[in-house]
């Protein structure tokens, strides 16, 4: 039975402690989160005035990477293989896209710099996550004014739509210590050896403390400096533990859920295909 133990919540990120699941299913969330779990992003930008030193597409390109808020998105508008074609026609219909609105002058003598703060949006639920992510500066007569256009999409896609900034997961290290042969006189090179600092020297013994043990990283380093060959560097093979960090785009709990519909959605449209084709009764 699966088992699965929070270790670290927070809206941006998700660390899981999770036991006797193959490694491939949790592979297969892993890859679906960062590839098939939509978010919006600007993907069309239309500029009306540009007199500053940034080229077109290198604003365009900024204000694409400025991740958005999405948790509302996903059931107000329609999906990203409806829109994508619609987009490129230049129709942006209203239940596909919403738009964002950018005006700024630059002032004679001073920068001005234009934020995430300022775009203006159609749609109060989908608006930068931060305020304060600079877009271009501006000064003297230089002057900006654009219309972009943000839609659903997949990591798959681009990188810009994916919702998290890393997906990760590892086995859980498990380290032997030997305590015939370590008798704390040497350990002092194996504590400080390691990058995560995750063993502590207690009455002259060397331990692993118990709230650093997710931090090894299974380096080995110290294993390979002991001088009397008394640690061992080994992990559980049926035990992980899964990261999540979001974007902000959506909470690492919608990531999370979104991304176990999407499988189950497509082993579902396997097997029912598998079943027209007679493979399965």
């Amino acid at each position: 039975m699966v088992e699965i133990r929070v270790l670290e919540k927070n809206p941006y990120v998700l660390k899981l402690h999770v036991k006797d699941i193959p490694l491939h299913v949790l592979n297969s969330i892993r890859r679906t989160i960062l590839s098939e779990v939509p978010t919006m992003a600007v993907d069309f930008v239309v500029f009306t005035i540009n007199s500053s030193v940034f080229y077109d597409e290198y604003i365009a390109h900024r204000l694409g990477l400025i991740p958005l808020t999405s948790e509302e998105a996903l059931e107000k508008y329609k999906s990203p293989e409806e829109c994508r074609e619609a987009g490129e026609k230049g129709v942006f219909s209203e239940d596909c896209f919403v738009k964002l609105e950018l005006e700024g002058k630059g002032r004679e003598g001073e920068i001005v710099t234009l934020y995430s703060g300022d775009l203006k949006t159609s749609d109060p639920d989908v608006k930068p996550i931060h305020d304060k992510i600079p877009i271009l500066a501006l000064t003297g007569n230089q002057e900006i004014k654009l219309e972009a256009y943000a839609r659903l999409g997949r990591g798959k896609e681009h990188a810009k739509w994916s919702p998290v900034s890393i997906a990760t997961h590892k086995y859980v290290p498990n380290i032997l210590i030997d305590y015939e042969k370590c008798k704390g006189e040497t350990c002092k090179e194996c504590i400080e050896v390691c990058p995560r600092n995750i063993f502590d020297l207690v009455d002259g013994k060397l331990i692993v403390k118990s709230e650093k043990i997710y931090e090894c990283t299974l380096c080995r380093y110290c294993e390979e400096k002991c001088p009397v060959n008394a640690i061992r560097v080994k992990w559980i093979e049926n035990e992980f533990i899964l990261t999540i960090e979001s974007t902000g785009s959506l909470s690492t709990k919608k990531i999370l859920l979104e991304a176990v519909k999407i499988l189950e959605e497509k082993i579902n449209d396997f097997i029912n295909s598998l079943k027209e084709r007679g493979v399965l009764e």
